[in-house]
C-alpha cells in the first residue's frame, strides 16, 4: 500500500492541477524581477504617490527584505544568474552583460547563453525534482537547460522583424507561435519599454495558463529603460512602475488559479543611483598608452591588462587610476585591487576595478569629463546603497515573517529552493527563514 500512494497522490494532484510536490513539503513559485526596482519605491510608495496593490499586498502579507546587496557588478545579467544559482559571478560565470570584446569581434554581442553558466540553475534542479519549468525573458536564457516552455531574452537587431524570427527559434519550438495568435506579436525592442512588458506578460500568463508550470520566471524589464533615461523615481519611472504592478497582479492570478496556494517571490537585480556627470575612462587609458583594456558597467568599469603576467605594466596601470581617482573632478569614489575584486565575488580576469561616485557613468566616448543631463544608471560596486536591490515574498510559510533585514542576493536561490522542496547544495548560503 505504502509503495502505490505516491502514484495515486500523483494523479489526484494532477487532477485538480496540484503539483504533486506540494504535499512532499514544496510549493509552486512565480518568481518575478521587476528590473532596476529600488525597495523603497515599494517600502515607501506613500512618499511617491504610488498605486501599487499587488506590491503593497505582498508586503503587508509576507516577508520582505529592507534591501539586497547585489554583485559586482550591479547590472543584469551577473545578478540575475546569481539570483538563479545561490553564487557571486565568479562562480557563475556571468561576469558582465555585455561579452569582454577588446577586438569588436562579436558586434556587442550580451552574454545570453546559458551555457555559459558554470553552476546549477534553480531551473535545472526544479527539473530534475519533476517540476514542470516555464521562463519568459530571463536573462541568460538561450538554451536554458531543464525549461520545458522557455521563452529566452535575445536580441540582435530588435527594431526588425526579423529578430521576432530569432525569438520562434530560440525558444520551444512551436511556442511563440501558439501564443501570438492570440495574444499578438512578442516584442523584443527594449525601446518599446512599457509595451515589451506588456507582451512578456501576456506571454507568460498564457504559459502559465495553458502549460501549468509549477515554477515560473518572468523578467520585465521597462522601469530600467525609464530609469535609464529620465532617473529613478521620476515621472515615467513611477508611471511604468504602477504598469508592472498591474503586471504582476495578472501573472498572480493566471498562477494561482492552475496551483494551490502559489509562493510569489518579487525581486529586483539591482537599484538605480541618479547621475549628471560622465567619466570617459576608455579615453584615459588611450590616451596614457597603458597595455590595458577598460570593461565598462555603467557605474563602474573592470580593467583587463593585456598581458596579465606583466606585473611591471599592472603597476603602472595602478598607479595611472589612483592618479586619476586623486583628481575630484573625474568622479572616481574607489580603485579595487584584484583582492578587493575577489572578495566581492567579481570578474577574476579583471586586475583593478574602476567604482564611480554615484552621480557619475563610466562611459568610452567624448571628453574626459562631462556634465550631462539627468538620468540614472546601475553598475556600481554593491556597497553603494542606491544599488540595493529587492526581495519581496508571500505564501505558504511565509506569513507573518515581516521586515528580514538587509540580506546578500546569495540567499535567494537556495530560498526559493527550499520552498520548492529542492535541493540547491552549490549555493554559497543557507535559506533564509521565513517561518
Amino acid at each position: 500500500m505504502a509503495t502505490r500512494f505516491p502514484l495515486f497522490f500523483a494523479f489526484f494532484a494532477a487532477t485538480l492541477n496540484i503539483p504533486a510536490h506540494a504535499a512532499e513539503g514544496g510549493h509552486a513559485v512565480l518568481l518575478v524581477s521587476i528590473d532596476g526596482m529600488r525597495p523603497d519605491y515599494v517600502l515607501k510608495a506613500d512618499q511617491h504617490g504610488l498605486k501599487i496593490p499587488h506590491l503593497r499586498e505582498i508586503l503587508e502579507k509576507g516577508a520582505h527584505a529592507s534591501g539586497v546587496r547585489s554583485v559586482l557588478p550591479t547590472v543584469t545579467s551577473p545578478s540575475h544568474t546569481t539570483i538563479l544559482t545561490g553564487v557571486w559571478p565568479s562562480k557563475h560565470g556571468i561576469y558582465s552583460n555585455v561579452a569582454f570584446d577588446p577586438e569588436k569581434l562579436n558586434a556587442q554581442g550580451w552574454l545570453w547563453y546559458s551555457e555559459d553558466i558554470k553552476v546549477p540553475t534553480l531551473w535545472e534542479v526544479a527539473a530534475k525534482a519533476g517540476y514542470r519549468v516555464g521562463s519568459v525573458s530571463w536573462p541568460v536564457s538561450v538554451g536554458a537547460k531543464g525549461v520545458s516552455y522557455l521563452i529566452p531574452e535575445y536580441w540582435r537587431a530588435p527594431k526588425s522583424s526579423e529578430d521576432v524570427k530569432l525569438i520562434r527559434a530560440l525558444s520551444t519550438p512551436g511556442l511563440v507561435a501558439e501564443i501570438e495568435k492570440t495574444a499578438g506579436a512578442y516584442i523584443d525592442d527594449l525601446d518599446q519599454a512599457e509595451a515589451g512588458d506588456r507582451q512578456r506578460t501576456l506571454y507568460a500568463v498564457a504559459i502559465i495558463r495553458t502549460k501549468k508550470p509549477q515554477f515560473m520566471t518572468v523578467h520585465l524589464a521597462a522601469l530600467d529603460h525609464l530609469e535609464h533615461a529620465d532617473g529613478p523615481f521620476s515621472p515615467s519611472a513611477l508611471r511604468t512602475l504602477e504598469q508592472a504592478d498591474s503586471e504582476l497582479g495578472e501573472l498572480e492570478d493566471a498562477m494561482s488559479a492552475v496551483s494551490t496556494s502559489p509562493v510569489i517571490c518579487v525581486v529586483s537585480d539591482h537599484g538605480f543611483a541618479r547621475t549628471d556627470h560622465s567619466f570617459n575612462l576608455v579615453g584615459a587609458l588611450s590616451e596614457a598608452g597603458l597595455p590595458a583594456a577598460a570593461h565598462l558597467d555603467g557605474g563602474s568599469a573592470s580593467i583587463v591588462m593585456n598581458d596579465s603576467r606583466d606585473d611591471a605594466a599592472r603597476q603602472r596601470v595602478g598607479e595611472f587610476l589612483h592618479r586619476l581617482a586623486a583628481d575630484p573632478a573625474n568622479g572616481i569614489e574607489r580603485i579595487l585591487n584584484a583582492d578587493e575584486i575577489a572578495r566581492m565575488g567579481g570578474w577574476t580576469k579583471a586586475a583593478f576595478w574602476v567604482d564611480m561616485k554615484s552621480n557619475y557613468s563610466v562611459v568610452g566616448t567624448g571628453p574626459l569629463n562631462t556634465a550631462r543631463k539627468v538620468a540614472g544608471t546601475h553598475g556600481f560596486a554593491p556597497t553603494h546603497n542606491d544599488l540595493l536591490a529587492s526581495f519581496f515574498i508571500a505564501g505558504p510559510g511565509v506569513a507573518g515573517s515581516g521586515d528580514l533585514g538587509e540580506i546578500d542576493m546569495r540567499s535567494v536561490a537556495p530560498t526559493v529552493a527550499k520552498i520548492l522542496g529542492v535541493a540547491l547544495p552549490s549555493a554559497d548560503l543557507p535559506p533564509l527563514q521565513l517561518d
